[in-house]
């Protein structure tokens, strides 16, 4: 399939004066006629504006204003956000559900910590209506963190998934990072685990309200070449899958298209795009007006970043 590329700024403006938002980028989505971002490294989401040929800021959200009772907000603990999707007038958004081992991000250490951290305020998996949220009177629901209607005991309850969640995330422990809304069912990428070099995508039925059901997940079993999903994005009946390394290496990175079956048998997604090992590292993807809009994590390469702007990348599948 031949894919064409181009850059484009999303400019953060005020808000980008925090390093940490435009380097760690997480999620993406295309909502008409605005482009929500989250960054993983915080507790906001950023509705931003088609200006100038690519997107800037119009105003930043905290999530604890959109969701009561959210942990860690007296901390300042990261909500971890990984992946983003909208229907039906509706923003989903998802965290990692992971567990961290301390330290496990700093370049310098010279020694593994021993140190696991577990944070609850990771575990939202939530939707909130727009306007109601550019209203000011946000309209949202969530699905418990805790407990056995939790997305982590739900998945937990899965024999493939069970002996993994326990382990750190980019250890091959249980970690979120994709979300798809379909018709009536929710898709949950997972980076970790990858079971006997296969990824796995859970399912969910969504009830007539948009509300999570209580039916057990359906897991679905993709060989993405020993690689983790790193986010999804639905076209029509098909869905794309991000698929990058589970631990922390610079890559490879692809993008697959997969066309769902239901079946326990292990599917094939068809590979359309790889980039170059090391060059980049792709965190979000998904469509506007046909085209694949990607958002990636920059860390400390400054060639991404000017100021309060990040450069993303359009392709023309």
């Amino acid at each position: 399939m031949a894919i064409k590329r181009r850059s484009v700024w999303l400019d953060y403006q005020a808000a980008g004066e925090d390093a940490a938002l435009v380097r760690n980028i997480s999620a993406i989505v295309w909502a008409d006629p605005y482009l929500w971002t989250a960054s993983d490294e915080g507790r906001t989401v950023e509705c931003l504006e088609p200006h100038r040929g690519g997107f800037r800021l119009l105003r930043q959200f905290g999530l604890d204003e959109i969701f009561d009772h959210l942990p860690g907000k007296k901390d300042g603990d990261e909500i971890d956000l990984e992946s983003l999707d909208f229907r039906d007038g509706e923003l989903w958004l998802c965290g990692s559900h992971c567990i961290v081992r301390k330290q496990a991000r700093k370049s310098k250490a010279t020694m593994v910590d021993p140190e696991l951290r577990e944070r609850k305020s990771r575990r939202l998996l939530g939707r909130v209506a727009v306007d109601s949220l550019l209203n000011e009177r946000p309209r949202s629901y969530a699905v418990p963190l805790t407990g056995r209607k939790s997305l982590r005991e739900r998945l937990a309850g899965d024999p493939f998934i069970r002996p993994f969640v326990g382990l750190p995330s980019k250890e091959n422990g249980l970690d979120i990072e994709g979300l798809a809304i379909g018709k009536n069912r929710l898709f949950i990428g997972l980076r970790g685990p990858v079971v006997d070099s296969i990824a796995l995508v859970a399912e969910l039925s969504l009830t007539g309200v948009n509300k999570v059901s209580a039916r057990p997940p359906i897991l679905h079993f993709l060989d993405l070449h020993g690689l983790g999903v790193r986010d999804l994005t639905v076209r029509g009946e098909t869905i794309f899958v991000l698929a990058g390394p589970v631990t922390a290496a610079l890559g490879p990175f692809r993008l697959y298209q997969w066309s769902r079956r239901m079946t326990k048998r292990i599917q094939r997604p068809r590979r359309v795009y790889g980039w170059p090992n090391g060059s980049v590292a792709p965190e979000g993807i998904c469509f506007k007006d046909g085209e694949l809009l990607v958002v990636y994590d920059v860390g400390n390469d400054d060639r991404r970043i000017r100021g309060a702007r990040c450069r993303a990348d359009i392709f023309k599948v």
